[in-house]
């Protein structure tokens, strides 16, 4: 036997080479990597709800649907659950329902479905606030908006939340949120308990994404959510410095790492 042993040396050294050959070629002649797909572009929706016809409320909601448009939102994704306003033609592709409860849900329901992880959902809610032991509503059409309401939709949605809403009594949609899963950002123009006026508030918050100059604090060029709250809550305030029976303590709360956004 031991005179095959030089033999199975060699034949153990050739069938190691011929190993080393092979995955070689595997390494040099592999399967190219199928080319990454490209990113999905993320999309912007909106839903604006009103349900009061006071000219100031109205002017509100074309005021948020006129920024929003500015910032590049499409037509399309826009929901407008608002009575209607002659001093703003909404585009056929915008879609205007009565700002009855069912409406604002079912457009809701729509959203939660086409909303995908890294879009952007805004809704902005104006008109008349109330509250029922101590609980924040938004008075629409025959029924109401309440924050645990809204706080369980938005905990179905896979995306980024900005919900903004600047009616009395709006800081209990803040205070709703607490323990949310969502990516949310909280905005109200005053606490749970107290009477506000919206006008100010309202008008400085969009007017800052087309006029950086009003509230961009670190100079990159655009207002982000939170540097037009920083603005329109100190313009808010410097509204309502006269009249105590409104207060004009709002809020900004986020929730879940999502701290900031830029609209545009």
């Amino acid at each position: 036997m031991k005179r095959f042993a030089p033999f199975c040396l060699v034949l153990c050294a050739l069938l190691a080479g011929c190993r080393s050959e092979r995955a070689d070629r595997r390494a040099c002649g592999a399967a190219p990597a199928k080319p990454s797909e490209p990113s999905r572009k993320a999309e912007k929706y909106a839903v604006l709800v009103n349900g009061d016809t006071e000219p100031r409320h109205k002017r509100n909601i074309a005021r948020a649907y006129t920024t929003l448009r500015a910032l590049g939102f499409e037509p399309a994704h826009i929901y407008v659950v608002s009575p209607p306003d002659r001093r703003c033609v909404l585009p056929p592709a915008t879609l205007r329902l009565a700002p009855a409860p069912d409406n604002f849900w079912r457009v809701m329901d729509d959203l939660a479905d086409a909303v995908a992880q890294g879009d952007l959902l805004v809704v902005y809610g104006t008109g008349h606030g109330d509250t029922d032991q101590g609980d924040s509503l938004l008075e629409l059409r025959k029924g109401e908006l309440w924050p645990a309401d809204l706080r369980e939709e938005i905990d179905e949605y896979r995306g980024n939340s900005v919900i903004v809403m600047d009616q009395c009594y709006s800081g209990g949609f803040v205070d709703a949120f607490d323990g949310t899963r969502s990516r949310a950002i909280l905005i109200s123009s005053v606490d749970r308990r107290h009477l506000t006026d919206c006008t100010q508030f309202a008008r400085t918050f969009w007017d800052s994404f087309l006029h950086p100059e009003l509230a961009d604090r670190n100079g990159d060029g655009k207002t982000s959510v939170r540097e037009a709250f920083d603005a329109a809550l100190k313009a808010h305030q410097e509204a309502l410095a006269g009249v105590p029976e409104l207060q004009s303590n709002g809020a900004y709360r986020s929730f879940n790492g999502f701290d900031d956004a830029l609209l545009n």
